[in-house]
């Protein structure tokens, strides 16, 4: 055969097509995993209000009077939500102030939390700095009492939780409670804020089609290669 009639075979480099297979399918794990997102809106307060919640109490408790109000986290760096919560009439129970918002997610696993500070009135010493919870669906995930607060001191924390998310709407929520009457100026200063629940709600169909393109081109390159 004339040399100027053979046909042209390209050659076709193993290394660099397994390699670029090997990166389509981290792309496609990566797109997975880019689903995952906060779901709560407005979790810091970063609008200077309480757009996205409901603000409620216990059967016996108060916000205490004035509150509750977004202000700067005692820490600095964000916004908080803040009360003087307690009881209206004594009865030695946990009593205060709850903060819900309802949110959609896709079914799988997810990481509840929010983060937590309790600071002594500046004057009194008091038994209870506060109890905060941690509930999803009216189920509580995680709790922390504070205890005895000085009147110099802040506490601060973070309660985390995980749960098995079905599809659907949930309803997350704070709750901060004290075993005593709220009395302003003679109350601790409770802050919650970083409200998070961290869940995975994949796109099906962009997925999908990069799960297609990798099949095929998987399928391609063992037919040429033999790999």
């Amino acid at each position: 055969m004339s040399p100027h009639n053979r046909t042209l075979t390209p050659r076709i480099d193993v290394s660099v097509m397994k390699t670029s297979l090997l990166l389509l399918v981290a792309i496609l794990l990566f797109a997975a995993q880019a689903g995952a997102t906060n779901l709560i809106q407005n979790g810091s307060f970063q609008t200077n209000d309480f757009t996205d919640w409901t603000i409620g109490a216990t059967s016996n408790g108060t916000w205490g009077s004035g509150y509750p109000v977004v202000t700067g986290w005692p820490l600095g760096g964000r916004n908080a939500a803040k009360g003087e919560v307690g009881e209206v009439n004594f009865d030695g129970t946990f009593q205060g102030g709850t903060l819900s918002q309802t949110f959609t997610s896709g079914a799988g696993a997810a990481t509840l939390s929010f983060d937590w500070a309790a600071m002594g009135d500046g004057t009194h010493t008091n038994g209870d700095g506060g109890d905060f919870r941690l509930l999803l669906d009216g189920i509580i995930l995680a709790d922390h009492d504070v205890g005895t607060i000085g009147p110099n001191d802040i506490f601060n924390g973070t309660l985390t939780a995980n749960a098995n998310l079905s599809a659907g709407t949930h309803t997350f929520e704070m709750d901060i409670l004290r075993p005593y009457i709220s009395n302003a100026g003679n109350t601790p200063y409770e802050y919650v804020t970083n409200a998070d629940v961290e869940g995975t709600v994949p796109e099906p169909s962009s997925i999908l089609l990069l799960g297609i393109g990798a099949l095929g081109l998987a399928g391609v390159l063992r037919r040429k290669l033999g790999f």
